[in-house]
């Protein structure tokens, strides 16, 4: 019996001990939640960057590429990050985001825009996206000293309407704005290099025509200086073969002459036989 009792103390002690660890649990679990939703945003800050400054004391704090007040990006911070990271890398073009309850009151909400991201003192190729999650707006602004394939009003208006789209949808999806934001970008980028590298295809072939044409030019020109050449030679040739022909027939007409006026004719052959019988024949009577 008092075995029995020793057991049930032990499972007493033990069912005590689970009923204070279920109590302890439930009391540090709301701290634990709170420490995550207030590092969220200081999460989003570490990941763009380090330092930060106000704009214009309008209590905004803008840090090095993403800032998120409202924590809207919450577990896609990472994707987000990722996202401009390969921009950076591929592309050369730096994101900064700004994700706000609203925008300032009295300001026209583009130049606030370019009055922000020209006091973060911008590298080249620098876009801000800012978006007012409240006013269901958002502004798209690129740095002065940017491109022309990213600063044009073209290239603005295309990134201003791919980040808008997935905010358009029912319920809005904050990191496919800025992912989509970067994905337009690359788009661009792209559009620019097949664009240059065409124009240069383009150069390079009317060049190549133009060498082509001269080369056929100076070979005609050349072809027809050595057919001409030769045919004079060949004239030539031809003169100098009808003289030499000329003067031979020539020669054989004056042979000819001399030849019949130095040959005597048959009388006189005759008289001179005569002559010579008739001696002849005196000669052997005397």
């Amino acid at each position: 019996m008092w075995m029995n009792a020793a057991r049930a103390a032990r499972v007493w002690m033990l069912v005590a001990s689970l009923i204070i660890a279920a109590m302890v649990g439930g009391a540090a679990a709301p701290a634990v939640h709170a420490a995550d939703a207030t590092s969220t945003p200081s999460a989003s800050a570490t990941a763009s960057g380090s330092s930060s400054s106000s704009d214009s004391g309008d209590a905004v704090t803008v840090t090095d590429n993403i800032t998120d007040t409202e924590n809207l990006l919450g577990d896609n911070l990472g994707k987000v990050s990722d996202a401009l990271d390969r921009v950076k890398k591929e592309d050369g073009v730096t994101v900064k985001l700004m994700f706000l309850p609203k925008f300032v009151e009295g300001k026209d909400p583009n130049e606030w825009a370019k009055e922000v991201l020209k006091a973060t003192n911008p590298a080249p190729n620098t876009v801000l996206l800012a978006v007012a999650s409240e006013d269901g707006n958002l502004v798209v602004a690129v740095s002065a000293n940017s491109d022309d394939w990213l600063s044009s009003k073209e290239a603005v208006d295309s990134l201003s309407k791919a980040a808008w789209a997935p905010l358009n949808e029912q319920t809005p999806d904050w990191s496919g704005s800025a992912i989509a934001l970067a994905t337009q970008i690359s788009a661009l980028k792209k559009s620019s290099s097949s664009s240059r590298f065409s124009t240069v295809g383009i150069v390079v072939f009317v060049i190549a025509l133009v060498v082509l044409a001269a080369a056929a030019t100076a070979f005609v020109v050349i072809h027809r200086r050595r057919k001409a050449r030769i045919n004079r030679q060949l004239a030539r040739r031809e003169r100098r073969r009808a003289r030499r022909n000329a003067g031979s027939a020539n020669d054989s007409t004056d042979g000819s002459a001399d030849g019949s006026s130095s040959v005597g004719s048959p009388d006189d052959s005759t008289n001179d036989s005569a002559d010579i019988q008739e001696t002849s024949s005196t000669e052997v009577h005397a």
